[in-house]
């Protein structure tokens, strides 16, 4: 078994692709227990590996499952980008150096989570015109650099929508 480990690096799966970490094994089965189209498609992964199966069997691939501690390890892995990725936005925001179109696909999304559809968001970006900025839509404060200001307006407006 270690020895089919270690050649894991050598087999080439037909269709998902293998992660590190997880064994794989290939095993010649029959070729009737497997659906027609995975039969059809063990035949020509087996093909392309250079085995031939005897005629009615096919050769698959077994691959183990990933452990809890390296799900745990990714999933800690993804809210720290997560994380990180919020943190360069806030950055750039707070520097003011947000692109537009940037800016208008973030102040979209705010808007539609308080509209409901984009389409709705849409509208409300270009003639929504707010009392607290002296009567200016979202689209000229956020041609106007005041995207900081705007985002915090709308995330205080949000709770009230949904109630």
């Amino acid at each position: 078994m270690a020895d089919e480990i270690k050649a894991a690096g050598k087999i080439k799966a037909a269709g998902k692709k293998i992660r590190l970490g997880q064994a794989v094994r290939q095993v010649t089965v029959d070729a009737g227990l497997l659906p027609k189209a995975a039969g059809a498609a063990g035949s020509s992964a087996s093909a392309s590996a250079g085995a031939k199966p005897a005629e009615g069997t096919a050769r698959i691939n077994v691959v183990s499952p990933v452990t809890p501690s390296v799900l745990a390890m990714r999933k800690s892995m993804k809210l720290q980008t997560a994380k990180a990725q919020v943190a360069k936005v806030t950055a750039a925001i707070d520097a003011g150096s947000v692109p537009a179109d940037e800016a208008k696909a973030l102040v979209l999304a705010h808007l539609a989570k308080i509209a409901g559809t984009s389409t709705a968001a849409e509208k409300l970006y270009r003639s929504q015109h707010l009392d607290a900025f002296g009567g200016r839509t979202p689209a000229q404060l956020v041609r106007a650099g005041e995207l900081r200001a705007l985002l915090v307006h709308l995330s205080a407006a949000m709770p009230a929508a949904k109630a």
